[in-house]
C-alpha cells in the first residue's frame, strides 16, 4: 500500500529519522507510538504530502486516498453548517448532488431527451456510490460523535474547538479513505464517544495509523505497533500491551546477545594479544582478526525514557470528612445540571467523575472549590482542608515575565532547585527549558505548567479537571504513580481510562440530577455498569411485552368478538406462575454467562487469536438463541396467565 525505504529528515536542525524503513500493508490497524519529540506527527505529515521527504523514497499507489486528521485544521474557517463540513467527506457525492440538482431545475423549464437522459446516469451513478445512504450515514456519524440534533444546522465556526475537531474527524470518517491518520483523535472527545469511535474503528474496512496517548485506547483499535525510537522505527504485531511484552522480550534477548558477543570478542582479542608476535601463531591470529572485522557488531542503545520519582506531599492531615455535598441544585437557564445532588469525600478518597461531556463534571469541581456558584444546597470542606483547583482557566494566572523555575518556584519555599527540575521534567520541561519564558510557551506547555504548579501546593486536597490532557504516555504513568501514593484526597475529572484504573478507588457520574457513586475501582465499575444495562433491558423487555399482552387483552374485552373467560384451576396458574419465575431465573443466568464471554472477548490475549475469538463467537450466539427461545416460551406463558388472572 505504501512503503517509505531508508529514509531520513531533519528538523530545527535535528535528524528525528535516519535510514528507516516502513512498509505499511493493506487492512493493518497501527498505532504509531513513542516519547513527545521523536517525530510521530511529523512522519505522519510526511505520509499525507504536508512534508517533502528529501532523503530516501517512499513509494505508493496513484490511487491511495489518505485522510488525515491533526490539531492544525483547527485554523481553518468553516462558514458551512456542521451537517455540510461532515458530508463534503464525500467530494465525488457533492459534485454529482449538485449536478443532479442543476439539471432538475433547468428541466423544469426547458425539458429535453438529453438532459433527462443525463440526469438518469448521474442518479444511477449516485445510487451505485452510495449516495442515497450518504446523508443518514453522516447523520448517524455525527450522532456517535455526540452532536445535538439541534447543532446539525449550525455553522460549524460558532463551536468551540473541541467540537469543530470532532466535526472533522467526522468528515474523514464518512469519507473512509485507503489510508486514515489520526493524530490524537481521542483528544477532545468524552468517554462515550470514545467508545463508539472504538467500535466504527474495529469495523472499519480501510487501513490505519493512529498516534495516541491513550493506551486503552490502543489496545481496543490496533493489531499492529511501529514505535518511533533511536531516529528508527521498530515494529510489533498485536495491540500496545502485547507490544509492551514483546519489546520487554526483545531487549532481554538482545541483551543476552550483546553479552555472548562481547564475551566473544573478548576471548579472541585476548588470544590475538597474546599470539600476536609468534610467527608460530601468525596464520590462526590472522583469521581470527578477520573473523572479528566480519562480525555484525550488536548495539544496545540507551532506552529513550525519563527516570522521574515525585511525590505530592501534604503539609497538613484533615478530618476524616473532607467535603459534604447536600442537595445542591444548579442549572443553566432551562439546563438542569443537579437537583438535589449529595455527595461525600472522605480523607484518602480518590474519585473519578465520569460520563458525558455537558453533564456538569467541571462545573461541579468548580461548584466544589468554590467558583461557582449554585442554587440551593450546601457545600462543607471538613476540618483541615486545603484545597487546589486546575483547569483549563488557570493559564491566565501565570505570570508570563517569570521563566518556567521562577514560576513553579513561587509556589513554595520548600523545594530545592533539584525538585522543581524534577517535577517540570515529569511534565516533559528538560534541560535548558527550564530558563523558557512563561510567555513563550504555547497552550498545551502553560497548561503542564499550571498543572505542575498546582500539584507542589502541598494541598491535601486536590481537583483536577482533565489533568492528562497535554501529557505524553509516560508522564501521563508518573503522574499516575505520583497519585496512587498521594496521602490526600482527590476529585478529578478525565477520560483516561488507563490513568482512572490506577488512580480512582471510587466512581462517580451524575445521573438524573443526582450524583451517583460507585465504592470501588473503574474496572469493577465497568464491569457492574454492563451488568446494571443489561438488567435494565431485560426489565424493560418484560415491560414491554406485558404491556403489549395487557393492550391485546383490553382489545379483545372491547371487541365485539369478546369471549367468555376460560376458567383455570389455581394450581395451574401457579403453575404457570412457578415455570415464568423458573425462565426468569434462567435468563438471567444466561445472560450473565454472556457477560463473562463478552468480557473474555475483549481481553488483548483473545483478540489476537481469531481461532479463540471465532469459538467465543459462536458459543455467545448459542447462547443468546437459548435466551430468545425461552423469552417466547415466557411470553407465551405471561399471555396465557394474564388472560385468566385479569
Amino acid at each position: 500500500m505504501l512503503a517509505l525505504n531508508n529514509f531520513s529528515f531533519e528538523f530545527a536542525g535535528r535528524y528525528l529519522y535516519r535510514n528507516a524503513n516502513w512498509h505499511i500493508k493493506p487492512n493493518e490497524k497501527i498505532g504509531l507510538v513513542g516519547l513527545n519529540g521523536t517525530g510521530k506527527s511529523t512522519l505522519l505529515r510526511l505520509i499525507s504530502g504536508d512534508f517533502e521527504l528529501r532523503e530516501g523514497q517512499m513509494s505508493r499507489s496513484n490511487q491511495l486516498s489518505i485522510g488525515f486528521l491533526n490539531q492544525d485544521l483547527l485554523s481553518l474557517e468553516f462558514v458551512e453548517s456542521v451537517r455540510d463540513v461532515v458530508l463534503s467527506g464525500r467530494e465525488d457525492l457533492v459534485k454529482i448532488d449538485v449536478e443532479i440538482h442543476r439539471l432538475l431545475k433547468e428541466i423544469e423549464t426547458d425539458y429535453d431527451e438529453i438532459r433527462l437522459n443525463r440526469l438518469g446516469e448521474l442518479q444511477e451513478q449516485f445510487g451505485h456510490l452510495g449516495g442515497y445512504d450518504w446523508q443518514s450515514q453522516a447523520e448517524k456519524i455525527l450522532e456517535g460523535l455526540g452532536f445535538p440534533t439541534e447543532w446539525l444546522t449550525r455553522p460549524l465556526n460558532e463551536l468551540s474547538g473541541g467540537w469543530r475537531m470532532r466535526a472533522l474527524l467526522g468528515k474523514l470518517l464518512l469519507m473512509a479513505p485507503d489510508l486514515l491518520l489520526l493524530d490524537e483523535p481521542t483528544n477532545h472527545l468524552d468517554l462515550p464517544t470514545i467508545q463508539w469511535l472504538e467500535n466504527y474503528l474495529n469495523d472499519y474496512q480501510g487501513t490505519y495509523v493512529i498516534v495516541s496517548h491513550d493506551r486503552f485506547f490502543l489496545d481496543r483499535t490496533v493489531n499492529r505497533i511501529a514505535e518511533v525510537a533511536h531516529q528508527q522505527l521498530y515494529h510489533y504485531k498485536g495491540n500496545f500491551t502485547q507490544y509492551l511484552d514483546q519489546k520487554e522480550e526483545r531487549d532481554e534477548m538482545l541483551q543476552r546477545q550483546y553479552e555472548n558477543q562481547q564475551d566473544y570478542i573478548k576471548q579472541q582479542m585476548k588470544f590475538i594479544s597474546r599470539f600476536r608476535y609468534k610467527a608460530s601463531k601468525a596464520t590462526a591470529v590472522q583469521s581470527r582478526i578477520k573473523q572479528l572485522d566480519k562480525i555484525d557488531k550488536i548495539e544496545i542503545k540507551d532506552k529513550e525514557t525519563r527516570d522521574f520519582d515525585i511525590q505530592f506531599n501534604i503539609k497538613t492531615k484533615p478530618g476524616k470528612v473532607v467535603a459534604e455535598l447536600k442537595n445542591l441544585n444548579k442549572s443553566y437557564g432551562e439546563i438542569e445540571i443537579l437537583k438535589n445532588g449529595s455527595g461525600t469525600v472522605l480523607r484518602g478518597d480518590k474519585i473519578a467523575l465520569i460520563g458525558a461531556n455537558g453533564k456538569g463534571k467541571s462545573t461541579l469541581l468548580r461548584m466544589v472549590y468554590g467558583t461557582e456558584p449554585y442554587q440551593g444546597g450546601e457545600i462543607e470542606l471538613g476540618w483541615n482542608v486545603e484545597a487546589s483547583f486546575f483547569a483549563q482557566h488557570q493559564l491566565e494566572a501565570l505570570n508570563l515575565k517569570n521563566d518556567l523555575l521562577n514560576e513553579i518556584g513561587m509556589v513554595s519555599g520548600k523545594y530545592t532547585e533539584r525538585d522543581l527540575r524534577t517535577v517540570l521534567g515529569c511534565f516533559l520541561f528538560t534541560g535548558e527549558d527550564v530558563f523558557k519564558k512563561v510567555k513563550m510557551l504555547s497552550g498545551g506547555e502553560k497548561s503542564r505548567l499550571a498543572l505542575a504548579k498546582t500539584l507542589i501546593t502541598q494541598s491535601n486536597f486536590l481537583l483536577l479537571d482533565e489533568p492528562t490532557n497535554h501529557l505524553d504516555m509516560f508522564s501521563t504513568s508518573v503522574l499516575a504513580d505520583s497519585l496512587e501514593n498521594y496521602a490526600g484526597s482527590l476529585l478529578f475529572v478525565s477520560h483516561d481510562r488507563t490513568f482512572i484504573s490506577r488512580v480512582a478507588n471510587k466512581i462517580w457520574w451524575i445521573e438524573g440530577g443526582e450524583i451517583k457513586e460507585y465504592p470501588g475501582t473503574y474496572d469493577e465499575y465497568q464491569e457492574w455498569y454492563v451488568k446494571r444495562q443489561l438488567e435494565i433491558e431485560q426489565q424493560l423487555t418484560i415491560q414491554t411485552v406485558k404491556s403489549e399482552v395487557q393492550n391485546e387483552i383490553e382489545l379483545k374485552k372491547t371487541s365485539p368478538e369478546k369471549k367468555e373467560r376460560v376458567k383455570v384451576s389455581k394450581n395451574q396458574i401457579q403453575r404457570w406462575e412457578e415455570e415464568m419465575s423458573r425462565i426468569e431465573s434462567e435468563i438471567k443466568s444466561l445472560v450473565m454467562k454472556n457477560i463473562e464471554i463478552e468480557k473474555t472477548m475483549q481481553s488483548p490475549d483473545v483478540v489476537a487469536n481469531s481461532e479463540k475469538l471465532m469459538d467465543l463467537s459462536n458459543e455467545h450466539g448459542g447462547i443468546q438463541l437459548k435466551i430468545d427461545k425461552l423469552q417466547m416460551a415466557h411470553d407465551e406463558i405471561m399471555e396465557k396467565w394474564i388472560e385468566v388472572t385479569d
